[in-house]
């Protein structure tokens, strides 16, 4: 199977798709590299691996890029409630726009599946276990922009199977890292800071890491006769997990770290998702948790495999877009 994958060479992306290669797919990537700019050279040796550089608001590009592809992951997005209201107008142009722009693409194509990256951030605030059918609470234009992409799909395209991934909030290592999604953000605070910041203490998200995460979207595509046509939560029951308890899960790493709670913020997402669904339908359980993880991004640091994690080319809302 040929895939193309949008913004492939992005935190998700380039764990994907390296892991599809592995598996033994053919991978054509278009990304803009807004960040780190480096990345397709890991795979350019790989005779399975086509990059293209290149925005998905260009119509003409994106559709030369769907030419022989049998399904498409669209994971670039202007990605994160920081970077969708630093960045409104382009968040809309990519998220919306240019999402409903590739779907008829590749209707008009005759592409086999699509996968629809969408976010659990759309539950915003549930007083109870969110389930895919749960009412859906945007709190940012970037949930409100996923929702409107997934009302398009469910609701007005018949002639292209999908996907919709809601997914949690994502950590761990990647090849193009980033130090501002949680887990990942207070392990690098603590590590430098000897000190965490937080902010609604007791409020759940749900977490995955980057490479359960991708091992999940290569099971349901692999099986989509079956998977096709079906929003699904994507994490693990049991990876809810309160902002307190990943920094106590550093706070075991780092003994002398001091937690100090905040009484004004700005995030205010508050939910646990259920993902029995997504159990009943691909059967598989997580390889990681965020207690194994913050001793994943502390070895990066402890050895210096990222350089300078303050670099601009780590955080989403720093690029000059």
């Amino acid at each position: 199977m040929k895939v193309l994958v949008t913004g492939g060479s992005g935190y998700v992306g380039s764990v994907l798709t390296n892991m599809l290669l592995q598996k033994g797919f053919q991978v054509k990537v278009i990304d803009f590299l807004w960040f780190k700019k480096d990345i397709p050279l890991i795979n350019l040796n790989n005779p399975n691996y086509e990059f293209i550089k290149g925005d998905v608001r260009d119509s003409k590009l994106v559709e030369q890029c769907l030419h022989d592809v049998d399904f498409v992951i669209h994971t670039a997005a202007v990605v994160g409630d920081p970077a969708s209201k630093k960045y409104p107008e382009i968040t809309k142009e990519i998220n919306l726009v240019a999402s409903k722009n590739l779907i008829n693409l590749a209707r008009a194509k005759g592409i086999k599946g699509f996968f629809f990256f969408s976010t659990c951030s759309n539950y915003g605030v549930a007083n109870s276990l969110a389930t895919e059918e749960s009412e859906l609470k945007p709190l940012s234009l970037y949930a409100e922009s996923k929702i409107q992409v997934e009302e398009f799909l469910i609701n007005e395209v018949n002639d292209l199977d999908w996907i919709i991934g809601r997914l949690s909030t994502v950590y761990g290592s990647s090849p193009r890292m980033r130090f501002d999604l949680t887990v990942n953000d207070f392990t690098l605070a603590g590590f430098k800071d000897k000190k965490i910041d937080i902010f609604l203490p007791e409020s759940y998200r749900p977490y995955i890491h980057v490479y359960d995460l991708a091992n999940v979207i290569i099971n349901l595509i692999n099986n989509f006769e079956k998977t096709k046509r079906n929003v699904f939560n994507i994490g693990f029951n049991g990876e809810n997990y309160q902002k307190i308890q990943i920094a106590n899960a550093v706070k075991e790493n780092i003994s002398d770290l001091n937690i100090n709670i905040l009484k004004e913020g700005g995030d205010t997402r508050d939910y646990q998702v259920d993902f029995s669904k997504l159990y009943n339908f691909i059967g598989l359980k997580n390889n990681y948790n965020v207690g194994n993880a913050v001793k994943e991004i502390l070895y990066i640091l402890n050895n210096g495999l990222v350089s300078n994690p303050m670099l601009d080319c780590y955080y989403n809302t720093t690029p000059d877009l």
